[in-house]
């Protein structure tokens, strides 16, 4: 059996069929036209969030037991995820992206592993592309949250691509790239598509050592459809906020999310062919889905921009490490648990005007997730009180940043198509649970299922008789 997980974050049906009515000679059509469709349903607990949900479906349980809640938290558990299943069993297994897969693993069982988008180094395997990462980091760690300003082409950035292309860009996505940014100095309304170009810079990396080393599992996670959808939901779908777009910028926002989609469907293209010609089942899945927000007033959203200000404020001076993370989240490292604790403590001081707290906590192990609360009157007052101190943004280092208002957000319903040239489709999108994935996959692998998971699905034992069973690749690492 051999499997490709393509992980289209957040993507819900709607998105889909709103993609390929628009698009019908799309390769997403093709493939659904030799598929089996379903709607995956999550149950965790609390907000929904792509760095828990996730979890839960590669680890076939619910958060509330595996209790993997923020990014950058310990994540060791006796609940490992699919790919540590199967690389235990000696299936040949790659895995690019997939959240919460950082630290690499100790044992080298893999044919490639490059972790996720937020990992705390650079490290992959193999090494030569921690050039990816290195570059993959920078630029999460570069991003503002805010729409994406004027973009000086550097010599820097210039070489950065060079060395790229070396390891693993293609021309063909290094011209898209070019040709984006020359848009963008013609028209600054291309500046809210630019975050969905990372995508084609991964994926380049992903095909090829998918190429060069043929795992008989392998993942692949993309969020650039995410992105536009949570910003630019009211603009491609105005009948949910029950308006039209109005102005210009309006409507170019309106194609954004198909933009995205058009990408994912180049991917997509691409892995369809891969997959027909040796063998694959192509699966694409989604955690859970997004749907329309109304936020009421948008009045901008706290950011700690400069750390040692925000340190120096509240008078911690131990050891700490800022991780990355997505605002208005974000994650701190700690040598022991008294320094954890003194810190949140000193943060937990911090209150609006009205006295409402400014922060809510997550903890895991050493690392504490804080996220920082906006609202209407702190940012209006320009200052937070330390006790009976009132100290304004720039003393803690706190600024206020403006991106194009989210009008979409999580709902737990999202998708999972399961693609093999020779399958009859099942189109109905029947609701499983996104726990029902894991156990699944594994069954196909002739893998046991742990005890904790559900039972696979019955479609896929029939899915199993369906495809010819063809001799694993050797496993020559």
């Amino acid at each position: 059996m051999k499997i490709i997980f393509y992980e289209l974050n957040e993507v819900p049906w709607r998105v889909v069929d709103y993609f390929i009515s628009e698009n019908p000679k799309s390769s997403l059509l093709k493939i659904l036209q030799n598929s089996y469709q379903y709607t995956t349903v999550t149950q965790d607990s609390g907000e929904l969030h792509p760095w828990s949900t996730w979890p839960t479906l590669h680890r076939g349980i619910y958060n509330d037991t595996h209790n993997i809640r923020f990014i950058n938290q310990d994540i060791s558990s006796k609940y490992p995820p699919i790919w540590e299943i199967l690389a235990a069993q000696k299936v040949p297994v790659g895995v690019f992206g997939s959240l919460q897969s950082w630290p690499i693993p100790k044992k080298q069982s893999y044919r490639f592993y490059v972790p996720d988008t937020f990992a705390q180094d650079s490290q992959t395997h193999p090494e030569e592309v921690s050039i990816f990462q290195k570059f993959n980091l920078q630029q999460v760690e570069r991003d503002g949250g805010a729409v994406p300003k004027n973009l000086t082409v550097s010599k820097d950035l210039a070489k950065d691509f060079l060395r790229l292309m070396d390891k693993g860009l293609s021309f063909k996505s290094a011209a898209l790239i070019a040709q984006q940014l020359l848009k963008e100095k013609l028209n600054p309304a291309f500046r809210s598509i630019r975050p969905i170009y990372q995508a084609p810079v991964a994926f380049d990396f992903y095909f090829k050592l998918l190429q060069e080393t043929a795992p008989d599992f392998s993942t692949f996670f993309t969020n650039h459809v995410a992105s536009m959808m949570h910003r630019y939901w009211r603009q491609a779908f105005p009948q949910d906020f029950a308006e039209t777009p109005q102005t210009e910028e309006d409507k170019f926002r309106a194609q954004n999310i198909l933009r995205a989609m058009k990408l994912a469907d180049k991917q997509l293209k691409k892995l369809k062919a891969f997959a027909d010609a040796h063998g694959y089942i192509l699966m694409i899945a989604s955690s859970m889905g997004q749907e329309p927000i109304d936020r009421g007033e948008y009045v901008g959203e706290l950011k700690i921009t400069h750390m040692d200000r925000f340190y120096a404020a509240i008078g911690y001076t131990g050891e700490v490490k800022n991780n990355l993370a997505m605002n208005p989240d974000f994650s701190f490292s700690f040598k022991d648990k008294e320094d954890l604790t003194l810190f949140r403590n000193l943060v937990q001081i911090l209150k609006s005007k009205e006295g409402g707290p400014l922060f809510t906590f997550k903890e895991s192990g050493l690392t504490l997730n804080c996220n920082l609360q906006s609202s209407r009157d702190v940012i209006h007052h320009g200052h937070i009180y330390k006790g009976e101190m009132s100290l304004p943004f720039e003393t803690l280092g706190i600024t206020v940043e403006y991106r194009d208002q989210g009008t979409g957000y999580h709902q737990p319903k999202g998708i999972w198509v399961i693609y093999h040239k020779d399958l009859n489709p099942i189109s109905y999108r029947e609701e499983i649970e996104s726990i029902d994935i894991a156990p699944s996959i594994l069954s196909l692998f002739d893998v046991k299922v742990p005890s904790y998971m559900n039972k696979p699905l019955p479609q896929i034992k029939e899915l199993k008789t369906l495809i010819p069973q063809e001799e694993r690749a050797p496993d020559f690492l």
